[in-house]
């Protein structure tokens, strides 16, 4: 089966997904949706999805389904025992892993999403940063961070030794902030190893090659 991947190649969300079927080694094929050209909210992607956004997976049946973490979920099931298991078989430990996939989405992406807007997207859309509320984005992640540094101590991943789902619904938003305010992480030893780590697997070096190949945003 050859999957359909509708997105953006810078897309943090997009991202998610690529390394997820690199993970499974799943072929797809990819459709660039520019998200600053406001192509997410054509009829066409609006039929996609109903919110207008990216990215959306399709197989050959027509089955879609939209939202990145419910996307790799479903590419998880497919394939549970193919590269990386993301969501352990057992009980326990995936709910350990579905409780820091949860902080991804509480705790740590709206001040790190924050950071990414003003530091990254809004000067490649040509729009001014605005330095106080990247400020405040920064103060309101640091304690996050520190967390995140204690947990990652002993052992290599979120949970355990073992990349999985809690490791990469926070890895494409780290890539970001390593490059525009690399300190939060290199101050922090445990998690400047723990993204070293996730960095050097070979398939994040195929969704960098991905993103490297995809269509131009601008």
């Amino acid at each position: 089966m050859v999957f359909k991947l509708y997105g953006m190649g810078v897309s943090t969300c997009t991202q998610k997904v690529v390394m997820a079927l690199k993970e499974k080694s799943i072929p797809f094929d990819f459709i660039n949706i520019n998200v600053l050209k406001g192509e997410q909210k054509s009829p066409e992607n609006l039929a996609r999805h109903p919110f207008g956004k990216i990215p959306i997976l399709e197989d050959e049946d027509g089955f879609r389904i939209f939202e990145s973490l419910a996307i790799v979920r479903y590419i998880e099931n497919l394939e549970p025992n193919k590269g990386a298991r993301l969501i352990p078989a057992d009980i326990k430990t995936a709910a350990l892993v579905e409780q820091w996939v949860s902080s991804s989405v509480y705790n740590f992406y709206p001040s790190a999403q924050g950071i990414i807007t003003e530091r990254a997207i809004k000067p490649v859309a040509g729009r001014p940063t605005d330095e106080a509320a990247a400020v405040e984005h920064r103060k309101k992640l640091v304690p996050v961070l520190d967390v995140y540094d204690k947990q990652l101590a002993g052992h290599d991943f979120f949970v355990g030794n073992d990349f999985t789902l809690a490791d990469l619904s926070h890895l494409p938003y780290f890539n970001v902030i390593n490059r525009v305010e690399g300190d939060l992480i290199k101050e922090r030893p445990n998690l400047a190893a723990w993204f070293e780590r996730c960095t050097a697997k070979s398939t994040w070096l195929e969704v960098m090659g991905f993103v490297q190949g995809a269509p131009k945003c601008h």
